[in-house]
C-alpha cells in the first residue's frame, strides 16, 4: 500500500485530549472500540509516473515518503478476536480501523506540484494481528504525537495491546476518500483509482 499512505495512517473529527490512556467506547452489540486523537499527521504519497518533474516537487520529505498534506485526524480502532487455527497467518485478532478528519494539503500528492486544498478526509483499513494479551487500550494515548513524529498504524495497534501485539497480515484493502471523493485512494483486491485534489 503507498500512494496515500496514512501513516505514523491515517483523519479527524478533533478530540480535544491530554495524554491520558484513550477511553473505549463500546457499541451496545458489538465489540469495543478505542479512539486516538492525531494531529498535525504527515499524509504521505508515491507520485504518477513520471512524476515529480524536476524542479516542481513541492511535498516534504520523510522517512515514510514524501508528506503532501496535513492532516487532523480522529482514529478509531475495533480489535475483533478471531480463531487462529482458521487465520493462514495465525492472526488472533483483526484491527479494523476508522479514520475521519480533514487535511490541508499543499502539493498534488499525484504528480508533487504545488496546490493548495483541503477538505474532510475517511478512510478504513484491516490489519491481522497476532497478540499475546487481550487489547485493553491502557497504553494508546487520548492524543498522539504529530508533525514527523506521528506513529504509524502498526504503533497504534502496539498501543492498543500495550506492546503484546505484531501485525502480521492485512493492510491491503484500504479504502480513503478525500473531499467526499474528489479524491480516492482504493488497494487491493481492487486496483488503485485516483482522481485530483482540487484547491479551495
Amino acid at each position: 500500500m503507498k500512494r496515500i499512505i496514512l501513516t505514523a495512517v491515517a483523519a479527524a473529527a478533533v478530540l480535544v485530549g491530554s495524554v491520558a490512556a484513550a477511553a473505549p467506547a463500546f457499541a451496545s452489540n458489538g465489540p469495543a472500540q478505542f479512539v486516538t486523537h492525531e494531529p498535525d499527521h504527515p499524509d504521505t504519497t508515491s507520485f504518477l509516473p513520471g512524476y515529480p518533474v524536476a524542479g516542481q516537487d513541492a511535498t516534504k520529505p520523510s522517512p515514510q515518503g514524501p508528506v503532501w498534506a496535513w492532516d487532523d485526524l480522529s482514529v478509531k480502532l475495533t480489535p475483533v478476536a478471531l480463531d487462529p487455527s482458521q487465520q493462514s497467518d495465525g492472526a488472533n485478532y483483526r484491527v479494523d480501523i476508522t479514520v475521519t478528519g480533514s487535511f490541508a494539503g499543499f502539493a498534488d500528492p499525484t504528480t508533487g506540484a504545488a496546490l493548495p486544498s483541503s477538505g474532510p478526509v475517511k478512510g478504513t483499513i484491516s490489519y491481522d494481528v497476532r497478540a499475546t494479551h487481550a487489547p485493553d487500550g491502557a497504553g494508546l494515548p487520548a492524543q498522539e504525537a504529530g508533525g514527523l513524529s506521528a506513529p504509524g498504524l502498526h504503533t497504534l495497534i502496539s498501543q492498543l495491546f500495550d506492546g503484546y501485539a505484531t501485525v502480521v497480515g492485512g493492510g491491503d484493502a484500504y479504502t480513503f476518500s478525500y473531499q467526499n471523493g474528489n479524491y480516492t485512494q482504493v488497494g487491493a483486491p481492487n486496483p488503485g483509482t485516483f482522481g485530483d485534489v482540487r484547491g479551495h
